[in-house]
C-alpha cells in the first residue's frame, strides 16, 4: 500500500511541567522584591514635616507603585503565553544551538549595580555613577571600555551638577569632596 502523502518525522517533544517557559517570573519577582524594599525603606524613613503632596516619600511610594503593577502585568502575562525556546535545526532537521540566558551580562549588570551601592557613600556619587554606566554598558555587550566610562564620568559630573546647582540636592561627594 502506497501514499502521495510525504513521510513526516516525527520527534517526541520533552516533558512540559509546570514551569516550563516560566523562568521569565524571575523578573516579577525581582520586581515585589524592589517595591517591599522601597516600602520598607518609606515606612523607616523620618521626615519632619509630611504637610506636603509631594514629599520625599512620594516618588518611592510611586515607584513602588509602579513595580507592584509592572510586576502583575508581568506575571500574568508570562502565565498565560510560558515561551518555549525551541532549539535552532538546520536543514536536516539536526539540532545546531540551544537559545540559553545570558548569565554573564545579566551578573555584570547586577554586579555594576551591586559595586554603585557598596561605593555611593566612600567614593562618592561621581565615581559609582560612572562605574555603573560602565559596567551595564559592558554587560550589554560594548567593547569601548574607555570611551564608555569617560560618557559615565561626564553623564554622573552632569547630574551632580544638576542635582546640586538646579535642585539644591547633594549627591554624597565621597573623595571628590575632599577637592
Amino acid at each position: 500500500m502506497t501514499t502521495d502523502e510525504p513521510a513526516t518525522r516525527t520527534e517526541s517533544a520533552p516533558p512540559r511541567y509546570f514551569w516550563t517557559g516560566k523562568s521569565a517570573l524571575v523578573m516579577p519577582g525581582l520586581l515585589v522584591a524592589l517595591g517591599l524594599f522601597l516600602i520598607y525603606g518609606i515606612s523607616s524613613m523620618e521626615v519632619a514635616d509630611d504637610s506636603e503632596i509631594f514629599g520625599p516619600k512620594a516618588f518611592p511610594a510611586i515607584t513602588a507603585g509602579f513595580c507592584f503593577l509592572i510586576a502583575a502585568l508581568l506575571t500574568w502575562v508570562i502565565l498565560r503565553n510560558p515561551e518555549v525556546a525551541e532549539p535552532i535545526r538546520d536543514e536536516d532537521g539536526k539540532i545546531v544551538a540551544r537559545l540559553t540566558s545570558n548569565w554573564r551580562s545579566t551578573g555584570l549588570t547586577i554586579g555594576s549595580f551591586v559595586v554603585f551601592a557598596v561605593l555611593l557613600i566612600p567614593a562618592g556619587w561621581i565615581i559609582a555613577g560612572a562605574i555603573v554606566f560602565w559596567g551595564v554598558t559592558v554587560g550589554l555587550g560594548s567593547t569601548q571600555y574607555v570611551k564608555n566610562l569617560l560618557i559615565g564620568l561626564a553623564a554622573s559630573s552632569i547630574m551632580q551638577l544638576i542635582f546640586s546647582g538646579l535642585l539644591g540636592l547633594n549627591l554624597p561627594p565621597g573623595v571628590m569632596g575632599m577637592f
